[in-house]
């Protein structure tokens, strides 16, 4: 009998000691963020992101899904067009968005990580227009082409209202980047027209749609790409782990090397 009560003393008690290790295991994996799956949303922006064999593809989706990789997500991303992208992620339908320009109005809503790659908004005029940017004086009564509601549109119309007058200049808002090169070529902004758009994006795509008869005119603004994380989703402790996770992929070497293939330049690790 007293062998039988050590015996179902011990079972219990091996019982008790497992249930505890699964639940501090449950508490540790849900700490760690290890397998908690995360969605991102993005949109066709090559060369920084695109689609290739039914998936999402370029450096900054590469980058993204390393850092899942050391933080033990499972992240799945959807190419979207980037109006709704935009507006699934502002109504917290997803964890994050990319590629995003950090502005003041982003950050109502996302918190932005370190810069992973460097850009520069661009003026393009028709080739062999006498125009040459010096300044936002520079473009008092043009027609400018620019994408959006996007970035590039935000950064426009802060250099816009910096002119005396709110009607000096014309910001003509596009759905795509690649209307604006298209009307600009066809002189659909006026003799003196002009195009706003992140540089490495305009060579893209006038290079594989075959366009000629532009010339960059001069750089507007240097600025980064960051991933944005929803703050209805991603707590602040989470995004400091993802931000740190990021950091440290960038000092280690590993996001140059992700980046390096696609020949653009990679923003320099936050100290």
């Amino acid at each position: 009998m007293q062998m039988l009560m050590t015996m179902s003393g011990r079972a219990c008690l091996a019982l008790l000691l497992a249930g505890l290790a699964a639940t501090g295991a449950r508490a540790a994996g849900k700490d760690s963020g290890a397998m908690t799956p995360r969605f991102f949303v993005t949109e066709a922006f090559p060369p920084y992101t695109f689609m290739q064999a039914g998936q999402a593809a370029g450096p900054m989706v590469d980058v993204l899904q390393e850092v899942c990789i050391q933080l033990g997500w499972s992240c799945r991303i959807e190419v979207l067009p980037w109006r709704r992208a935009l507006a699934m992620a502002e109504r917290g339908q997803a964890d994050g968005l990319f590629t995003l320009l950090d502005t003041p109005e982003r950050r109502e809503l996302f918190r932005a990580s370190s810069p992973v790659l460097d850009g520069r908004y661009t003026l393009f005029a028709r080739a062999g227009q006498a125009f040459s940017y010096t300044g936002a004086a520079s473009l008092t009564g043009r027609q400018i082409g620019v994408y959006g509601p996007s970035g590039s549109s935000i950064s426009l119309r802060a250099l816009i209202d910096t002119l005396p007058s709110a009607d000096a200049a014309q910001l003509v808002l596009e759905p795509d980047n690649l209307t604006v090169l298209r009307k600009l070529v066809s002189g659909r902004y006026g003799e003196d027209g002009l195009a706003f758009m992140n540089e490495s994006v305009a060579l893209w795509l006038l290079r594989e749609n075959g366009l000629n008869g532009l010339q960059a005119a001069g750089v507007a603004k240097q600025f980064s790409y960051s991933f944005g994380l929803s703050r209805q989703r991603i707590s602040e402790r989470e995004f400091r782990r993802f931000n740190k996770a990021l950091d440290e992929l960038c000092r280690r070497g590993r996001t140059a090397e992700l980046i390096r293939p696609y020949a653009l330049p990679a923003s320099p690790c936050a100290k």
